[in-house]
């Protein structure tokens, strides 16, 4: 996850928007596709560990928290210290992720391997078709797996009126 405090608020922002789209319509809507369904459950594990930890999960359309609280909430959410997971692309960037923050926590929880999708979704979202085959079949299997479990997360989530 980005490092520079700008790119985090961004990153921040995005996710808070995410909840437009996604948890604020999960309950209700059975028929989300894949993707949002995953981007539902992300959210919604992500606003639980943000809460357990005192701190408001951020809204579109919230007043911006104080600079000093944007900044508990980035770290909270996407983990603080040197970076544990890294992948150098061909061509040389190296994409960097923590395994501390609750971003980290709820994707172990849908993919069931932080590492292995880390890897595997930094391969083929970066090299498309040229991925190798082993890391798009992982993709497939995780992203699977991650919608099988968001269901589950969702509907229990609804089931007990425990939207957020």
């Amino acid at each position: 996850m980005p490092t520079h405090p700008r790119r985090r608020a961004t990153a921040v922002a995005f996710l808070a928007s995410l909840c437009v789209m996604t948890a604020c319509t999960a309950p209700r809507a059975p028929s989300l596709g894949a993707d949002d369904t995953v981007k539902a459950a992300q959210l919604l594990l992500t606003d639980r560990c943000l809460t357990r930890q005192g701190l408001t999960p951020p809204r579109p359309g919230q007043r911006p928290p104080d600079t000093a609280e944007q900044s508990r909430v980035s770290d909270a959410l996407f983990g603080t210290g040197r970076a544990e997971l890294s992948l150098t692309l061909p061509g040389g960037p190296e994409v960097r992720q923590h395994t501390d923050g609750c971003l980290a926590q709820a994707q172990q929880r849908l993919y069931g391997d932080q590492e292995r999708w880390f890897r595997a979704s930094t391969t083929v979202n970066n090299l498309k078709s040229r991925a190798p085959a082993g890391e798009r079949t992982a993709y497939r299997e995780l992203r699977a797996h991650a919608v099988r479990t968001a269901r589950t997360i969702l509907r229990s989530a609804h089931e007990k009126g425990t939207n957020r």
